[in-house]
């Protein structure tokens, strides 16, 4: 893969697996999150002997808030558009179970409807970012957006919802040559051990071993590369065979 410019949205876990797979496809990653990116990207520096990518810290419930914020860190890394975007990030405590007839309004705001302001506005201004080059958009939502979660409500309704609007998405920047596809990986490539066991553990029909961020992170090279140019409004689900949808 030639070197191209990738922000990754989400320094967390799954974000920083993906940071680091696409550094080792040649891209070069820039770390974006609204907390602090640093650790991840000096882990990433750690791996990659020494080279640790530029780091935007960039809260996400304003499009001019963040595209303001973006442009300036790409400045600052001497570059004004990018290849790809992709988007991974989640609330950390979005796995935790919460009975549904108890949920509080402050509860749903916050894992439900923040969320997906958080990802509309990374999609108002992903357009504009990845038009000049024909990049490519691939959103990361645990697959519980396919089948909804009995104590998992708020983040199966954001993970949906967002996956429905990365497909509008998909339709209406077709013309300018960019992709938008989606990765669905099983909540146990996000490290939530606690949900073995439950409607969500699916083990028995799955291939052998847990799914992991890496795993994540080599479905979204596959997105990215040359051959998959013709993929788009794609999900594609990382859960080890588990859901064999649709």
């Amino acid at each position: 893969m030639a070197e191209r410019v990738a922000l990754v949205v989400g320094a967390a876990d799954l974000g920083e697996a993906v940071a680091h797979r696409l550094a080792a496809d040649g891209c070069e990653p820039i770390l974006c999150d609204p907390g602090d990116p640093g650790p991840a990207a000096a882990r990433i520096a750690a791996a990659r002997g020494g080279v640790e990518p530029a780091t935007v810290r960039a809260a996400l419930k304003d499009p001019d808030e963040f595209r303001t914020v973006v442009a300036a860190g790409l400045r600052a890394a001497g570059h004004d558009a990018v290849d790809v975007l992709v988007y991974t990030l989640l609330s950390a405590d979005a796995l935790s179970p919460r009975p549904l007839a108890t949920l509080t309004e402050a509860e749903w705001h916050r894992l439900a409807e923040d969320p997906v302001r958080h990802g509309l506005t990374v999609l108002q201004v992903a357009r504009e970012l990845l038009a000049p080059r024909r990049g490519r958009f691939v959103l990361v939502v645990p697959a519980i957006a396919l089948e909804g979660a009995a104590d998992l409500v708020p983040a199966a309704t954001a993970a949906e919802t967002l996956r429905a609007l990365a497909k509008s998405a998909a339709r209406r920047w077709a013309v300018d040559g960019i992709t938008v596809n989606i990765v669905t990986p099983d909540v146990f490539a996000y490290g939530a051990e606690h949900l073995r066991g439950t409607d969500v553990d699916r083990g028995e029909a799955v291939l052998p071993g847990p799914s992991t961020a890496r795993d994540v992170a080599d479905a979204v090279s596959l997105l990215l590369a040359p051959a998959a140019a013709r993929l788009t409004g794609t999900t594609l689900i990382v859960d080890g065979g588990a859901l064999m949808t649709p």
